[in-house]
């Protein structure tokens, strides 16, 4: 049976452009600065969330990689390429 999900976060961007992101950088940019690699992958608001709110109180060094790890492969799997460039 399949499901129709949106991606994490999904508000209406364009999935190809979010699916073109390296993995690896988001989640490096993710572990030295979290509002950066939430802006890497086009996630603005969430950037400046992440950025006043102190890494969400230093949660955000174990929640923000995964989340952008999320939002790439789920934008991957809308495309239909799901493949990791690791």
């Amino acid at each position: 049976m399949a499901t129709n999900s949106a991606p994490a976060d999904d508000t209406g961007r364009d999935a190809q452009v979010i699916a073109d992101k390296s993995v690896p950088v988001a989640i490096l940019l993710a572990l030295v600065l979290s509002p950066v690699a939430y802006y890497y992958v086009g996630r603005t608001k969430l950037a400046v969330i992440n950025l006043l709110t102190l890494n969400y109180l230093m949660l955000g060094i174990v929640a923000v990689p995964i989340h952008v790890y999320k939002i790439i492969s789920d934008a991957r799997n809308e495309r239909g390429g799901g493949t990791e460039d690791w």
